[in-house]
């Protein structure tokens, strides 16, 4: 699983070399694409609809990323909305795919009400409130993402707790804001987590 940060760029830069979980993650209002570009780390970028969508900025950044293979792009969302986020998507996600990135789609509250555009996405993105991510609805449309082939990642992951249960429901990556505030003693201690995680299942593999 891999950790994806946003900004904290110095120790992303000095943790890369010793680590396959640490990649990055590209915000409307950050200027840190140059860098992933060139470091061959894994990267994705966010539409920073947490903080309030800028639609200049958006776009600001995908005309930036030309040409650049980010993991994902998150199509712009309404913060616990679900049938919001369908609408925005429905506008965004033929830009985003005009630029040929790959799409990820926002699960927010009450989106296991709404049919799924299955067709039209490359991968989801957990948001929604903490209750939702850690219910069963989630657990649900996880399984149904990783059935299809989509890859999953989920925001607001601050904890080892949280870490553990991303990867216990099959995500392939997820973010926090933790880990670009206190990125000296919270980035590593996440990714020895990950590493050891990492060993313990190679082992029982192999027994």
């Amino acid at each position: 699983m891999l950790l994806l940060v946003s900004g904290a760029t110095k120790t992303v830069q000095r943790v890369s070399g010793d680590s396959d979980n640490i990649g990055g993650l590209l915000t409307p209002r950050a200027g840190n694409l140059l860098y992933y570009s060139a470091s061959g780390i894994p990267w994705a970028a966010d539409n920073d609809c947490f903080n309030g969508f800028d639609e200049q900025r958006f776009v600001g950044m995908l005309e930036r990323m030309r040409d650049s293979k980010p993991i994902f792009v998150t199509a712009p969302d309404a913060v616990g909305d679900a049938p919001g986020t369908l609408d925005m998507f429905g506008r965004w996600e033929p830009v985003i795919h005009s630029y040929g990135f790959p799409v990820a789609y926002v699960l927010q509250d009450g989106q296991e009400k709404l049919c799924m555009p299955w067709g039209k996405i490359d991968a989801v993105f957990i948001g929604g409130s903490t209750e939702y991510k850690l219910g069963p609805e989630i657990r649900w449309l996880v399984r149904e993402a990783k059935w299809r082939g989509k890859w999953v990642h989920m925001g607001r992951v601050n904890s080892l707790q949280r870490l553990s249960y991303a990867r216990d429901i099959g995500c392939d990556s997820v973010d926090g804001t933790g880990y670009s505030r206190f990125p000296d003693t919270n980035i590593p201690e996440a990714l020895s987590f990950l590493k050891h995680e990492q060993l313990a299942l190679q082992i029982d593999e192999a027994i």
